[in-house]
């Protein structure tokens, strides 16, 4: 790795300068700190289109930093999205196509890139989707997974923690951290899972969003909610599970009207009330992290994974079926040492894969070869990024027959490609179904463009579609396969509780 001149901050000189593209990379922040909201959708977040009474910290943070107001994620699935944010490479290059892959030790992550250029390198995970059995430990000195609420048949569908644990342990291991080596820089990456399903958010957020004193909802009631919609849409009753497994019916796509049942707004409220708990943690942690001198010595980025379909689409309660802005569109925001060009909003669209060349950017750092997205350090000096800039994502369920005998395991999962206000879908497995929405005027992905048979619409669908063809044909996915640690695991507890063989 090549080091350009990690020299230590003058904090002065960065905010005085900070508003110009030479300012931003004339010194090196001190710290790196990395924060990721799992399953967070940006619209309910302000300042993305949430109401600033449900993140109040998040929203007094962007503030002091820049926006970036259309990020979408390469997939909406922990893993893979993760993968991706940590390395600058989409899925169909670093080799992880879903939960349950394996990282390949060839790919280089921000951790390996930070720690080499002397920064003592700490993670603390929220869910078994990043566990180190997957590899996505690569370079990081301490990778804390410890979950406190283990997999639980009908609840938790996965080991996890919540909230206030990431932000205790985050912490800890910065104390632990300044105290062996209080010279070094620090690079923390802390990943939060509370708005993931199910939903059981803690006794004050429920009263602050209007809702009873013990309310829940667990992955059974989240299933029933689920087949509510799909009888609603297209009169079926098929369950999360069949769509896991099976993928989405085109009725399902056609029939969804963006209209919630009863079931699906209660779940919808559980929902806010784990982000206002996430919140309130995220608050805890960067007050921690100010008065540990560490926060205004640091770059700061709030980003996520994926967001989560209500009822908007037919991929009802899901992350992973769909392509639309329900699961891609994510937060990112950008808070630079001191909170200088605090306020700036960017609207153009940007990847997370740029997190990782941004990161080296401001570093003075050479970064990764493989890495593929576009350094934002220039358009949060004011320069418009390129006009033909696309950004692809690609779906990582169904799962099953579908990857069989493909050489890449979503190669015929839906896909998406935007270009400004042009958003293309192709999902293969439905008959190659293509979608084309213009997110200016329909940010809800309702109007399907192509429908009507406009000239103009099928002309920019060809041109996105040729977009996704080169892109296909210029990655190749490292080698990965599936680690089924955490389904034999989960066998394993089932058959102690004698649960093995009933479907929950």
């Amino acid at each position: 790795m090549i080091v350009r001149g990690f020299m230590a901050l003058s904090l002065a000189f960065f905010v005085a300068c900070g508003g110009t593209e030479e300012g931003l990379r004339s010194g090196s922040p001190r710290h790196v700190v990395l924060i990721s909201l799992d399953t967070t959708r940006a619209d309910r977040l302000s300042p993305w289109g949430g109401e600033p009474e449900l993140t109040p910290r998040l929203a007094a943070l962007a503030s002091e930093s820049v926006v970036f107001l259309q990020a979408s994620s390469p997939a909406p699935t922990t893993l893979a999205a993760h993968t991706s944010l940590l390395t600058g490479t989409p899925p169909r290059a670093h080799g992880v196509a879903r939960n349950g892959f394996m990282v390949h030790p060839e790919n280089v992550t921000m951790a390996e890139v930070l720690g080499e250029a002397g920064l003592q390198t700490l993670a603390v995970i929220g869910s078994f989707a990043l566990e180190s059995v997957f590899g996505l430990d690569q370079g990081f000195a301490r990778y804390d997974e410890e979950f406190g609420l283990e997999y639980k048949p009908g609840l938790y569908d996965q080991n996890q923690r919540r909230a206030a644990e990431v932000t205790s342990r985050s912490l800890k291991l910065i104390d632990e951290a300044m105290s062996e080596g209080s010279s070094q820089g620090l690079f923390l990456f802390a990943h939060y899972f509370d708005p993931h399903a199910p939903y059981d958010p803690p006794d004050w957020a429920l009263e602050e969003r209007g809702l009873e004193v013990g309310e829940r909802a667990d992955l059974k009631e989240i299933a029933g909610v689920v087949m509510d919609q799909q009888e609603r849409a297209a009169g079926v009753r098929l369950g999360p599970r069949w769509a896991f497994s099976n993928g989405l019916r085109a009725e399902l796509l056609d029939g969804a009207d963006g209209v919630a049942t009863p079931g699906g707004e209660r779940l919808a409220r559980l929902y806010d009330a784990e982000v206002r708990y996430l919140d309130a943690e995220l608050g805890r942690l960067l007050d921690g992290l100010a008065e540990r001198g560490v926060l205004n010595d640091a770059l700061l980025i709030i980003t996520g994974d994926h967001g989560e379909t209500f009822w908007e689409h037919g991929d009802f309660w899901n992350h992973g079926l769909g392509v639309y802005q329900t699961t891609l569109h994510v937060p990112l925001l950008i808070r630079m040492p001191g909170g200088g060009s605090g306020g700036r909003r960017i609207s153009q669209p940007v990847s997370t894969l740029s997190v990782l060349p941004t990161v080296c950017g401001f570093l003075g750092l050479t970064q990764p070869e493989a890495a593929g997205g576009v350094d934002l350090i220039p358009a949060i000096g004011g320069r418009d990024l390129s006009p033909d800039w696309v950004v692809i994502s690609e779906a990582t369920q169904p799962v099953g027959e579908i990857e069989r005998d493909q050489e890449w395991p979503n190669a015929l999962k839906a896909k998406a490609v935007r270009r400004g206000r042009w958003k293309y879908i192709l999902t293969p497995y439905l008959g190659n179904r293509e979608e084309l929405y213009d997110l200016i005027e329909d940010p809800g992905e309702q109007d399907n463009l192509l429908e009507a048979g406009d000239i103009d619409a099928m002309e920019s669908a060809s041109e996105l579609r040729g977009e996704l063809l080169r892109w296909t044909e210029t990655h190749s996915p490292l080698p990965s396969r599936f680690n089924s640690a955490q389904a034999d695991s989960i066998l394993e507890r089932l058959e102690a509780l004698g649960y093995a063989g009933e479907d929950d």
